[in-house]
């Protein structure tokens, strides 16, 4: 499946070989830490080219970035009867802020990124027999929540009315997913270490809405005992290899 990836230059993204490989017959990983959240974004729009051409194959992009905040296209929006509370951010206001700032496509508020995340963008043409955007949804989350599990780390759930990954009234993990031509692209992010410089900023705006107190990490509910990111995305992605075969 490699040659999906023949046309593109992958020094243009800053990625080589060395970052490619494969899950299971229709899938391809893309693995980097703190990689530069531009050059991701422009690859995922190169991986969605590329999927026009061999729908049946999956691209999976797992990564951390630098830094930095992105703004989706608007809060979620509350069901009937239902009252959210959530407080929008102006894109005014970017200029204030202490990182990089970036206006993007998916669904979703402004939210954070920093090299303590694990990032899982899927790439994924979607398919109402075969996974649909709410299934896709429920697995990231899922897979997420079994790794966990493993780890002694127990009472998560992505239920709650709020978009995310929870853990009583902490948030754990924010989804935010757009759709072009029925193929997917950005995804979640999941808080695995605290990010103290991060925690601050955050406490002048409301990341997806919310008050900047609401989010946690894994390191701050469970002791890690030396189990690092890397760890925990090896967990991850064999989860999804073998779900998604």
């Amino acid at each position: 499946m490699r040659p999906l990836f023949s046309q593109i230059s992958l020094s243009e993204f800053s990625l080589d070989q060395s970052n490619i490989q494969e899950l299971g017959e229709k899938t391809i990983l893309v693995k980097k830490w703190n990689w530069d959240y531009g050059l991701a974004h422009k690859f995922q729009r190169k991986c969605l080219e590329a999927l026009e051409e061999s729908p049946k194959t999956r691209i999976i992009i797992c990564c951390s970035h630098a830094r930095v905040f992105t703004n989706g296209r608007g809060l979620q929006k509350p069901k009937k009867g239902e009252t959210l509370n959530l407080v929008e951010f102006d894109p005014k206001l970017s200029s204030t802020l202490p990182f990089p700032f970036y206006q993007i496509e998916r669904g979703g508020g402004l939210t954070f990124h920093h090299p303590g995340q694990m990032i899982i963008y899927p790439i994924v043409r979607l398919n109402p027999k075969a996974l649909s955007l709410s299934a896709l949804i429920d697995d990231l989350f899922d897979f997420a929540i079994a790794a966990l599990e493993e780890w002694e780390l127990k009472g998560l759930n992505h239920e709650n009315k709020l978009l995310g990954l929870w853990h009583g009234e902490k948030k754990l993990a924010s989804m935010g997913i757009a759709i072009e031509k029925l193929t997917t692209f950005h995804g979640m992010a999941l808080n695995f270490y605290k990010d103290e410089e991060m925690k601050r900023a955050l406490n002048t705006v409301n990341p997806c809405g919310l008050n900047a107190e609401t989010y946690t990490s894994v390191e701050e509910l469970i002791d890690l005992k030396n189990k690092t990111l890397e760890d925990f995305s090896e967990s991850f992605l064999r989860r999804l290899a073998y779900a998604w075969k």
